[in-house]
């Protein structure tokens, strides 16, 4: 199976503060490599976007009927999680566009300090 770019919903849940919890989806960032052989992979949760709500430049904003989501949704670049596999309920997607590829490296680059 495989994980990189795939959304999954996931069971986010104990958090503490203001850590994303609940059963949400949340987009598998890690690379295949070691997502074939580690128990764990490094994933973006994702939430539906609000009215008017504003996208920062640590977040990605991805429109409805693209990778499973049926609403407009935000992957949160900032709320970077190491999950167990186990948490991982059912696959709903895959994020294939390019262009959002993309712009979730740029926002984990821009979350991260880490100059391109």
């Amino acid at each position: 199976m495989e994980y990189k770019w795939h959304i999954f919903l996931a069971n986010l849940d104990p958090v503490i503060g203001a850590e994303q919890g609940k059963t949400r989806p949340v987009l598998v960032v890690s690379e295949e490599d070691l997502n074939q052989i580690l128990p764990v992979m490094n994933v973006l949760p994702i939430t539906s976007r609000k009215p008017n709500r504003r996208i920062y430049p640590n977040e990605v904003l991805v429109p409805p009927d693209v990778g499973g989501l049926e609403k407009e949704s935000i992957v949160l670049c900032y709320q970077i999680r190491t999950l167990d596999k186990k948490r991982l309920m059912k696959e709903i997607g895959t994020l294939d566009k390019l262009e959002l590829q993309e712009a979730i490296i740029d926002a984990l680059c821009f979350q991260l300090g880490i100059l391109r």
